[in-house]
């Protein structure tokens, strides 16, 4: 067994050995940006370490803003939006882009409809010029419609209904989320997609596809004055329009606990504890955002994080537990705790929820150790280091921020913000966020088994 101090001694190690990668890379060079007349915004990182470009078209409408009834919509329309414009016929696109030597792929997310184009610099402005005719001219075609919506049902069959634990999250997060948007499942409820028309996504694209709603972000080897009159040859023709009003998805606070119970064919016995949290976007300061993102590092994130250490490698309780947050929506979010007890030892969910509370308790008793803080700082600063060397990741990034109401240039400074988090703020938002009042508990079992 290795002493306690060789153990010290590794973890010095690590924590220095993430400091100085981090301190390698140097800090990406300033975030450019500007907006056409008709309200595309436009923001460009430089990265001229090779001669690519990444090409994203972040849409400001996902599955939070769908209405009741009609879940579904944004994702059923990024997989039609290419099948047919003015200027390309159904099919053509991903041929055309592909023989360029391009990659290009679409996601929906619950704020936002994103395209994107990985591709030679040399030929961006052919994915630009491609987009910008989807937005204003997409035929959304009668066949094409029928193709794709087998397509997505078959998507939501295989990925969601299939999937016992992806369909518990589904549950679990439309109770956390009682009196939020943002319970729409983002692939849409089978019985909607079932019932939606090719007139419903054309009214859709009629109504959040436009310019004034969308942000174009472009990282890779080009600069501002070659890429500016790109983007205006391409999108300045196309016209502004009045946007529907949209409210951003806000939880009540506290709603109260909420518990409830899943039982699935296939489904690992385990508990998910979500909590309610505000988000950057909705925090009424930076603080207890930058603070909740640190607290996976700090619980479950890696052998040395308090929940890991001490209920799944010392007393064997769990066999996994993990935990997420979310900073970054334009509503408010969740943090969540995901763990499975030890069927060995016969751990009861209740048993394991109890740990886990006590290990809650014992933070919000007292702050965490210095040691234990700086090593959650150098796993998550490490994390956004690492992940802004890939030029998707830096797209990503600035996207993300900007449908979320976020200022993109704060990104340069989230670092410094994760930094000036003190075990103070950490206890503070264990202490206001981490409570009963804000807890859906969700116990997960198999159909196939006896369960408590």
């Amino acid at each position: 067994m290795r002493s306690p101090h060789r153990r010290h001694c590794l973890a010095g190690a690590l924590l220095a050995a993430l400091s100085s990668a981090a301190a390698a890379n140097p800090p990406p060079p300033p975030l450019q940006q500007f907006t056409l007349d008709n309200g595309l915004r436009v923001y460009l990182r430089e990265d001229h370490r090779a001669p690519l470009a990444v090409s994203q078209l972040w849409y400001h409408v996902g599955s939070s803003y769908e209405p009741p009834g009609q879940s579904g919509l944004s994702h059923a329309l990024e997989h039609l939006m290419f099948e047919g414009s003015s200027k390309i016929a159904p099919g053509q696109y991903s041929r055309i882009l592909s023989r360029l030597g391009a990659e290009e792929n679409a996601f929906t997310l619950d704020d936002a409809t994103v395209f994107h184009q990985t591709l030679p610099v040399s030929r961006l402005e052919v994915a630009l010029e491609a987009m910008a005719d989807a937005m204003g001219s997409a035929r959304l075609g009668e066949a094409e419609f029928d193709r794709e919506i087998a397509v997505v049902m078959a998507e939501r069959l295989t990925h969601h209904d299939d999937d016992p634990f992806v369909l518990t999250r589904e549950r679990s997060q439309a109770v956390a989320y009682s009196q939020s948007s943002y319970r729409t499942p983002t692939i849409g409820y089978r019985h909607d997609l079932e019932r939606m028309t090719v007139n419903d996504l054309r009214n859709w694209h009629q109504a959040w596809f436009h310019p004034n709603n969308a942000t174009l972000v472009i990282v890779g080897d080009i600069t501002l004055s070659q890429l500016r009159p790109l983007v205006e040859r391409q999108f300045a023709a196309l016209r502004k329009a009045e946007l529907p009003a949209s409210r951003v998805p806000r939880e009540l606070d506290p709603p109260g606990e909420r518990r409830l119970k899943v039982t699935l064919p296939g489904l690992n016995e385990g508990v998910s504890m979500r909590f309610n949290t505000p988000s950057l976007a909705t925090a009424e300061s930076p603080a207890p955002a930058y603070a909740l993102s640190l607290l996976p590092h700090l619980l479950t994130e890696g052998v040395s994080s308090r929940l890991t250490r001490k209920l799944a490698r010392e007393e064997e309780l769990l066999t996994y537990i993990s935990s997420d947050y979310s900073a970054y929506q334009r509503g408010d979010s969740l943090f969540s705790l995901h763990a499975f007890p030890n069927a060995e030892k016969q751990i009861s969910l209740r048993q394991a929820e109890d740990a886990i509370w006590n290990l809650i308790e014992d933070l919000r008793q007292s702050p965490p150790s210095a040691q234990e803080l700086q090593r959650a700082k150098a796993r998550l600063t490490s994390s956004i280091v690492f992940e802004r060397d890939s030029m998707d990741r830096q797209a990503d990034a600035i996207g993300i921020f900007s449908a979320s109401g976020l200022d993109p240039t704060l990104l340069d400074t989230e670092i410094r913000e994760v930094q000036k988090v003190s075990a103070l703020q950490i206890q503070g938002v264990v202490r206001d966020y981490l409570t009963r009042e804000r807890l859906t508990v969700t116990y997960m079992h198999d159909k196939e088994r006896t369960h408590e």
